[in-house]
C-alpha cells in the first residue's frame, strides 16, 4: 500500500516538474479512475511526508511567518480584532477584522463601508494579507477607508470550535461548501451589520470564496439582498472545463482517502501542522535552489504558470499559513462538480430522494442571484477556466462586468500572489467598489 501511495505522489510531482519545464499544462493525458490510496498517506501527509528531509528543516525563519492575521496586521500598524461568530448550526467561526486607524480617525465619526472577504480552498483569511501593506487586498481596502471583515469558514485553522461537537467527531466534518454559503457567510454578514450598524455590505471572494457567495446568493436571498456589490476573482461554480490534471487527480482520490481515513478518526484534510509549515518554508525558500523549482512546479500544475508574475521570495510566507485544512466532503463536492452545471451535494439516489425529493442532486439556481456582480478571470487559469466562468456569468441576473485580466498568462493564484496584482487587478476593482459606495 505504501508503495502505491509513493507512486501516486511521485507521479504527481513528476508531472508538475516536467510540465513546468516543458511549458505545458500537464504530461498526464487523462484523469485516471480513483486510485487506491491507503491510510498511510493521510497520516503521513499531515506529519510532512518528506521524512528524509525533516532533519534539515531549520526554524531560523522570519518571525512574521509565525504571526496570526491579527498579530500580523497589528505589526503593520493596523487596527485588528478577533471576533467569534456562531452559526445557526453551532459552528464558532474565528473572524478577523482589519481597519486603518488613521483613515478611520480622519472619517470624523462617519460610518466606514463594510466589506466581507471570503478565502479560497485549503486557505484562510491570511490569504488576503500575505503580500503585506501597499499590496495585499485587505490592507489596500482598509487604506481606502473600508472596514474589512475576513471570513474563516468552518474547518480551517481559525474555525475549529462548535457549541456541542468536537473536531474528533465525524459529525463536525459533515459539511461541504454548501454550508459555507448557507451558514457561514450569512452568519458573518449579519454579525458585521449588527456590529457596525450598517444595512449593507460589499463582498469580495477569490476561488472557493466565490463559490461561497454563489451558494449564498442562490440559497439565502434573505441575506444576499444586503450585499451592495459582489467582486469575485477566479470564480468557481461549474468546473467541467478545469484543465489542471493535478487538481483533477487529487479530487478523484478523495473518496478513497475519506474511506481509508474514517476508521482512523482522520476527518481533516491537509491541516496546518508545525512540521508541514516548517518543511514548506525550508524547501520552497530562495535558499533552497534544488527544491524550490519543484514547489513552483506544483503550484503551476494546479493553477497555471506565469513566470513574470511569480515572486519566489513569497513562497515561505504563503506556506507558513497554507494549507489551513478542510473537510473531505468539501473536496468531494468539488469532485462532483467536474461535470457541466453547478449542483448541490450528491448523496446518492436514496439519500437524494429523502433530502431533495428527487433522484439526482438539484442545481443551484444562479439566475436567482440579483446581487450586482463584477467577476475577473485569468486567461491561463487552470482551475477557473474562462469557458466555465463565462458560462456562470451568462446565468447570473445582475452582472455588471465579467472580464479577463489584461495578461494572457494570468493564472489562478495570480489573483492573490502576483507581483503586479495591485496594478492589474486591485486598483480597478477598488475604484469600482468605492464608486458603488458613492452611488449609494
Amino acid at each position: 500500500m505504501a508503495v502505491a501511495v509513493k507512486a501516486l505522489l511521485a507521479s504527481l510531482l513528476l508531472d508538475a516538474a516536467l510540465a513546468s519545464l516543458l511549458g505545458i499544462d500537464s504530461i498526464i493525458p487523462a484523469v485516471p479512475a480513483v486510485p487506491t490510496v491507503g491510510p498511510e498517506w493521510i497520516v503521513d501527509l499531515a506529519k510532512a511526508p518528506l521524512t528524509g528531509l525533516k532533519a534539515a528543516v531549520s526554524r531560523d525563519f522570519d518571525p512574521l511567518m509565525d504571526l496570526d492575521p491579527v498579530e500580523l496586521s497589528r505589526y503593520w500598524g493596523y487596527d485588528a480584532e478577533l471576533h467569534h461568530v456562531t452559526t445557526d448550526d453551532g459552528y464558532i467561526l474565528g473572524i478577523h477584522r482589519v481597519r486603518n486607524a488613521t483613515v478611520a480617525s480622519e472619517a470624523s465619526g462617519a460610518t466606514q463601508p463594510v466589506v466581507v472577504m471570503g478565502h479560497p480552498l485549503l486557505s484562510s483569511s491570511a490569504e488576503y494579507l500575505v503580500l503585506g501593506p501597499g499590496k495585499a487586498l485587505a490592507y489596500l481596502l482598509a487604506d481606502e477607508g473600508f472596514d474589512v471583515w475576513l471570513l474563516n469558514v468552518r474547518g480551517n485553522t481559525y474555525s475549529l470550535n462548535h457549541t456541542t461537537l468536537s473536531t474528533k467527531e465525524a459529525a463536525f466534518w459533515d459539511f461541504s461548501f454548501h454550508e459555507h454559503g448557507t451558514q457561514d457567510l450569512p452568519a458573518l454578514i449579519q454579525y458585521a451589520m449588527q456590529e457596525t450598524g450598517q444595512q449593507e455590505v460589499q463582498y469580495v471572494g477569490f476561488s472557493m470564496g466565490t463559490t461561497t457567495m454563489f451558494v449564498m446568493g442562490a440559497e439565502r436571498p434573505d441575506v444576499a439582498k444586503h450585499v451592495k456589490l459582489y467582486t469575485g476573482f477566479g470564480p468557481v461554480a461549474e468546473g467541467s472545463h478545469a484543465r489542471s490534471a493535478a487538481f483533477r487527480l487529487l479530487l478523484q482520490s478523495i473518496p478513497a482517502q475519506k474511506l481509508a481515513g474514517a476508521p482512523l478518526g482522520v476527518y481533516w484534510f491537509l491541516p496546518s501542522t508545525p512540521e508541514l509549515r516548517a518543511t514548506g518554508q525550508t524547501l520552497c525558500a530562495d535558499s533552497a535552489p534544488l527544491t524550490q523549482p519543484l514547489c513552483l512546479a506544483i503550484f503551476a500544475s494546479l493553477g497555471g504558470r506565469n513566470d513574470k508574475q511569480t515572486n519566489t521570495t513569497l513562497l515561505p510566507y504563503i506556506l507558513s499559513r497554507t494549507p489551513a485544512g478542510t473537510s473531505f466532503k468539501v473536496l468531494d463536492h468539488y469532485r462532483q462538480g467536474l461535470v457541466p452545471g453547478f449542483h448541490k451535494y450528491d448523496y446518492g439516489t436514496i439519500q437524494n430522494l429523502a433530502r431533495y425529493g428527487q433522484l439526482t442532486a438539484p442545481s443551484y439556481n444562479l439566475s436567482n442571484i440579483f446581487v450586482p456582480t463584477r467577476l475577473y478571470y485569468g486567461p491561463n487559469d487552470l482551475l477557473a477556466g474562462p469557458q466555465d466562468v463565462l458560462s456562470t456569468c451568462a446565468q447570473l441576473s445582475n452582472v455588471l462586468s465579467c472580464e479577463a485580466v489584461d495578461d494572457p498568462e494570468w493564472t489562478h493564484f495570480d489573483f492573490v500572489w502576483a507581483k503586479q496584482v495591485p496594478e492589474l487587478v486591485y486598483s480597478q476593482a477598488i475604484a469600482r467598489m468605492k464608486a458603488a459606495e458613492s452611488s449609494a
